[in-house]
């Protein structure tokens, strides 16, 4: 398996730990939708990363490493490795908030949202939750980092997704979710309400975020570890991915009935909405799955691409790049890959 998800792919091994190497790009490859332009190795990184936040202002990407209890912090321009940043222990999603130039963390071994200065890295503050947080949110219009917490962690059927607001690091509310793995979330701005992948129930959760209560629940048969999800706003569309089998969900936000089914990779943990060019990647162990939005229904795989098995990624639309880490492997060093958005 793991040779497959390599093939077309250069290996990293090659490459020095903060080397960034630039591939010569063929006329085919400028042609898709994915052009990768950069590898930074990173030899000394072991175990799984999880997810990415943005800097724009200092030109920084940070990914978490939980498994090597770090941030890696990367230029954002170029992929060049520029720092591993302690003081965490079991990193998961990451926000930067730019009025206040601080990184929100959601760390499952301490049990906390942990805060940091962007500026020198020191720990600004502390707010203690149930065990395992791990799945986040931002929402930078509202000011409201929403965090999945207890449930399995912390051997409770139920869980936790607190709301911190990000001016004062304070608790807004707590929202009781009937599930004991919380995973992805989205805001619904327009009609106050939070989507939340409930991933034991396979089932997406829908919250009034005027009562904190859950007001619908959405299923389908085939759908089972429903992990990534997005929204498309102004077409009011729910995206979900299935890690096994990999399958890609379309959802009216309106009522929850299932618009579109499609096989894309498998072990999907990351998924990136672009409404500029309509198209959604959803990024697995087997590679990355590009779809293309023909009309609010109607959506095709344009390709699937191999990705050294990263499961987790960012688009950063003011550059045009496309991020994805992958972990170390017997054959193989962890790294990062840029690639360039083709219109």
């Amino acid at each position: 398996m793991r040779g497959n998800l390599l093939r077309g792919l250069p290996s990293c091994k090659f490459l020095f730990s903060v080397a960034l190497v630039f591939p010569a790009i063929s006329p085919a490859q400028s042609l898709q939708p994915l052009t990768l332009v950069g590898m930074t190795a990173l030899p000394e990184i072991t175990g799984d990363f999880d997810h990415f936040a943005v800097d724009l202002k200092r030109n920084r990407l940070f990914v978490a490493a939980e498994e090597h209890h770090t941030l890696e912090m990367f230029d954002l321009k170029t992929g060049k490795h520029l720092q591993s940043i302690g003081g965490v222990k079991t990193p998961h999603s990451i926000a930067y908030v730019p009025e206040k130039d601080e990184l929100f963390i959601a760390d499952g071994d301490d049990s906390a949202c942990v805060v940091l200065s962007a500026s020198d890295f020191h720990q600004v503050d502390r707010i203690p939750l149930a065990a395992g947080p791990d799945a986040a949110l931002y929402d930078p219009a509202a000011k409201r980092f929403y965090v999945g917490n207890g449930g399995r962690s912390a051997k409770q059927e139920t869980s936790t997704i607190t709301i911190i607001s990000v001016d004062d690091h304070k608790k807004v509310a707590d929202i009781s979710i009937d599930g004991n793995n919380v995973e992805s979330m989205a805001v619904d701005p327009l009609h106050h309400r939070l989507f939340v992948n409930i991933r034991d129930k396979k089932e997406i959760g829908v919250v009034d975020l005027t009562s904190n209560k859950t007001v619908a629940k959405w299923t389908t048969p085939e759908m089972n570890r429903n992990t990534p999800l997005r929204f498309d706003e102004a077409n009011q569309r729910v995206f979900v991915a299935g890690r096994t089998p990999g399958k890609f969900f379309v959802f009216n936000a309106a009522d929850g009935t299932l618009v579109q089914t499609s096989d894309c990779v498998e072990i999907a943990d990351d998924m990136t909405w672009d409404p500029t060019l309509r198209r959604i990647y959803i990024t697995g162990s087997q590679g990355v799955s590009i779809f293309k939005q023909q009309t609010k229904d109607h959506y095709t795989q344009v390709i699937q691409m191999p990705t050294n098995g990263g499961k987790t990624s960012i688009y950063v639309p003011e550059l045009k790049q496309f991020y994805i880490v992958h972990p170390k492997t017997t054959i193989d060093n962890a790294g990062l890959l840029v690639y360039r958005v083709n219109p």
